[in-house]
């Protein structure tokens, strides 16, 4: 019946309404809260591909336009027949000569220039035809099915009463996939002419105002929209980039919203298709041809294969195939970013602590069989299955490291992927009995390895709140392995002494000089004894005292980080610039075991330089030559 024809004509309508009404909500939400930025991430070749692929839809759009028959495979037969190649054939000639134009010379004029010549060619052609104007528009040439008179407004409040509010409301997961799609389709419009444009636009203000353009669209019964890229760039194509290009179009079509479109039956329809032709070279030339000096091979390609697809299965499938092929590459080749930043073994970098010089030597000797890496980056499970690979191929060659230091200092983050392949590298290390030792890793790190490795494995790893201190427990088991086979070997104790001899006499020959110095300064010194972990000297403390240590050791510690930036033995000197002007201490310097100190104020300084020059003089070259060393 009629009342159930208008009854479905508003439930329609009023589905149309709330999908509008529901992606004006979105927009604004995205602009009020600047979220556009997080939508984004969109990869240039998709784009790249989209807006090619966009230039083939457009062509195959403006012959369907031209003659009513979508090209294909299917329709080809149809196409070539005299009646229906009549249709698109000069709309065709158009748009490829107008692009061919456009192509070497740009000039706002153009573009409507030729629109009034090819228009006057068809009403001649008409004329020496003897086609009249309604046969004409009966044969398809000139544009036709425009209303007569105004289409506003399309119903009536009191038609509201006629809508089935429970069949809408069935229709609210379609309304959420348009409303999905109208965001991407946004995000997508909008990257598109941006590059089309080569310029960037406020995307959070444009989903703002595009909201509000929906709201009130979809006040009126209107199905959601946003900025077409063929319109949006045809008149910067053309070179109409003025203001008043949209002006005019908003009038145009106000006038056939309201007052009826007669007017525009006249226009021939092959140029109305020509202008859609025209527009799809431009893409298909841009991104096809001009892109491919600028890309790189494998983007280039991606970009060609979105094309492809776009035109042989559709827009949606062509997108999602762009997205996933981006994916891919993105992994390899960020796989291929190392994240090792720095390598090294315990023979050119030992830790901080102070170590007699026999130990010195034996890591001089054996220091080869700690390796330790420092990371850097995000880890995930291609950049981690790489360096698990590399590290598992160090392991197997000869001599293979019996300890094995990975820093997390620098890494941003990583994945459950990242811990999976640390796993198997540990059960690996385990195998050969080689320890693992993480350093500065983060808890969740810690805890998810401890829960993922199996008891014979978890025996085999260690870890240490940073760089140093893990060394340092390295090298203790080095030196204990090494100590151990001296203990059991005579040659092996024989020629660590021969190694040790000449070094120990050159310290013992440094330290009684030291001692001789002291003992000298006696007069001008004072001495202060610490205990273990006692504070020397405190982070921002004021100094005007040198310290010399005497005996025992001290720590200098970063109280924020809580890593040791270094350590004093015995003839050291401790922050030699108070002595000569009043300073701040950077780091807090602990005793590490009972240690015993001479200060140096100074006024004790001054009084020195008075009264034994020659002794001050020696002083200031000892702490030249400590600074030096």
């Amino acid at each position: 019946t009629t009342a159930s024809s208008d009854s479905h004509f508003m439930t329609v309508a009023a589905t149309m309404m709330v999908s509008s009404v529901a992606s004006a909500a979105a927009f604004l939400i995205v602009g009020r809260f600047r979220l556009a930025n997080l939508l984004r991430f969109m990869p240039y070749p998709v784009v790249g591909g989209f807006l090619a692929g966009s230039g083939w839809l457009l062509s195959v759009g403006g012959i369907s336009v031209m003659c009513g028959v979508s090209p294909s495979p299917e329709t080809m037969h149809k196409m070539i027949t005299p009646a229906v190649a009549y249709l698109w054939l000069p709309g065709v000639v158009y748009g490829i000569a107008l692009f061919a134009v456009m192509i070497r010379w740009s000039h706002f004029l153009i573009l409507p220039g030729s629109m009034a010549i090819a228009t006057a060619l068809f009403y001649v052609g008409f004329a020496v035809a003897g086609i009249s104007i309604d046969n004409a528009k009966s044969a398809g040439f000139l544009v036709s099915g425009l209303p007569a008179n105004g289409l506003w407004p399309a119903f009536s409040v009191s038609d509201l009463s006629l809508i089935n509010w429970a069949v809408v409301w069935h229709q609210v997961p379609g309304v959420l996939t348009v409303v999905l799609v109208t965001v991407v389709g946004m995000l997508l419009n909008m990257s598109g002419i941006e590059l089309g444009t080569g310029s960037e636009t406020d995307m959070n203000s444009e989903f703002t105002v595009c909201g509000s353009a929906n709201f009130l669209a979809g006040c009126g019964g209107s199905i959601p929209g946003y900025p077409a890229i063929s319109l949006s760039l045809l008149g910067f194509k053309t070179g109409a980039i003025s203001r008043w290009t949209a002006l005019v179009t908003a009038a145009v079509v106000g006038v056939v919203l309201f007052a009826g479109g007669r007017v525009l039956e006249f226009f021939p329809r092959p140029l109305l298709g020509g202008l859609l032709l025209l527009l799809g070279l431009f893409f298909i030339y841009d991104w096809l041809i001009v892109t491919r000096k600028r890309l790189p091979l494998a983007d280039y390609g991606i970009v060609v294969c979105i094309f492809l697809v776009i035109g042989i299965f559709g827009f949606i499938q062509g997108v999602a195939f762009g997205l996933v092929a981006t994916v891919i590459f993105f992994v390899v080749r960020f796989s291929r970013v190392p994240v090792v930043a720095s390598s090294f073994s315990a023979v050119n970098r030992h830790s901080l602590k102070q170590r007699p010089i026999p130990h010195r030597k034996i890591l001089t000797t054996e220091g080869g069989r700690i390796i330790g890496y420092e990371l850097a980056g995000y880890l995930f499970f291609g950049s981690t299955a790489t360096l698990v690979a590399s590290l598992k191929e160090k392991l197997s060659t000869k001599p293979h490291p019996a300890l094995v230091i990975i820093d997390f200092k620098n890494v941003s983050g990583f994945d459950v992927s990242a811990i999976n392949n640390f796993t198997r590298f540990v059960v690996t290390a385990a195998a050969g009995r080689i320890l693992v030792v993480f350093t500065s890793a983060p808890e969740r790190f810690v805890e998810t390895l401890k829960a993922h490795l199996p008891e014979p494995a978890a025996s085999f790893i260690a870890f240490f709140p940073d760089l140093d201190h893990g060394l340092e427990w390295c090298e203790e088991q080095i030196i204990c392995g090494a100590l151990t086979e001296t203990t059991t070997s005579v040659g092996n104790r024989d020629v660590l002494f021969d190694q040790s001899v000449d070094d120990v006499i050159a310290h013992l020959e440094r330290q009684e000089r030291f001692e001789a110095l002291v003992e000298s300064l006696a007069p001008w010194l004072q001495h202060r004894d610490y205990s273990a972990n006692a504070v020397i000297m405190a982070k921002n403390s004021r100094l005007d005292t040198l310290y010399l240590v005497v005996s025992g050791e001290a720590t200098e510690t970063n109280p924020d980080t809580g890593m040791r930036q270094r350590t004093f033995a015995p003839g050291d000197v401790i922050a030699p610039q108070a002595a000569f002007s009043t300073t701040t201490a950077e780091n807090t310097i602990l005793a590490a075991n009972t240690c015993k100190v001479a200060l140096l104020t100074q006024d004790a300084r001054q009084l020195l330089e008075n009264e034994a020059p020659e002794l001050a003089i020696s002083l200031h070259g000892y702490i030249i030559q400590k600074r030096a060393d």
